[in-house]
């Protein structure tokens, strides 16, 4: 058997590793990646060996190690370093998967969300029924009060991330019921996110039926369609929970004038 190694030409190396012919020259320029040969007349040539070789090195930069760094550790590469970088890049590539895993999750809520807004006919009454629900929430003392409703919206998400975990795009307003009068200019509220599980909540709310209003408009059609809710109760008969909800499902992502948005308004039903 020959013991010469098998030599591909650049055309032929780019090709089998996925990358055009100048990003191989470019490499090679900066002292990143290099030919096994290069024969008089200017040609290069590689080893079919170092595609492994080129393959860590494309994977390094994908995953947001940058060119120069990448050409630091190859000026004084060693196995012991080369062990080294591998567990700092796995670290950071997995660091990077949980935040992809976590946006990926956000955006499945945010698409089921918008669907089911896309399904419900504005200024309709339906009921709908939910299992025991979690919820991590933080208390604003005036939801009226711009200054206040931003501290508490800080304190929430710095909550969330602490508890959860990560952030999401589907936080609400719970109100109590009873803070709800004609005119008010002052009532209490929480901004609250729904969790999957007890231990990052600290709020529940136990399995029941809930009447639901979807409604189009800006903040005084909130809260009139608070008082919507409660005289629709009330003409069915129904003895309504503590609370109301009030998610906002289409917003400046899909609808362009602010006073247009759609509200999902709901309150639990006993």
């Amino acid at each position: 058997m020959s013991d010469k190694p098998v030599l591909l030409s650049t055309g032929k190396f780019a090709d089998l590793v996925g990358v055009s012919k100048h990003t191989l020259f470019f490499y090679d320029e900066k002292g990143i990646f290099k030919p096994i040969k290069v024969k008089a007349n200017g040609y290069r040539y590689y080893s079919i060996r170092q595609v492994e070789t080129f393959s860590v090195i494309t994977a390094l930069k994908e995953i947001g190690m940058p060119l120069e760094d990448i050409h630091d550790y190859l000026s004084s590469r060693s196995p012991e370093g080369f062990s080294e970088l591998l567990n700092q890049e796995s670290n950071r590539l997995q660091e990077k998967i949980n935040k992809l895993t976590d946006l990926h999750h956000v955006m499945e809520e945010k698409k089921t969300v918008t669907q089911e807004a896309l399904n419900q006919p504005l200024g309709y009454f339906s009921i709908e029924s939910y299992g025991d629900r979690y919820f991590l929430r933080t208390e604003v003392a005036n939801v009226l009060n711009s200054e206040t409703y931003y501290h508490a919206y800080r304190k929430h998400d710095n909550s969330l991330i602490e508890k959860n975990g990560h952030l999401s795009w589907l936080e609400g307003l719970m109100v109590p019921t009873e803070g709800i009068t004609p005119g008010a200019e002052h009532y209490k509220g929480y901004i609250y996110t729904e969790v999957s599980d007890r231990q990052s909540s600290n709020f529940q709310l136990e399995g029941g039926r809930y009447l639901v209003h979807y409604i189009q408009g800006d903040d005084h059609a909130v809260f009139t369609g608070y008082f919507s809710l409660l005289d629709y109760a009330k003409e069915q008969g129904h003895t309504v929970g503590e609370y109301f909800f009030e998610d906002l499902v289409l917003d400046e992502l899909s609808i362009k004038d602010y006073d247009q948005y759609v509200y999902k308004l709901s309150m639990q039903i006993i």
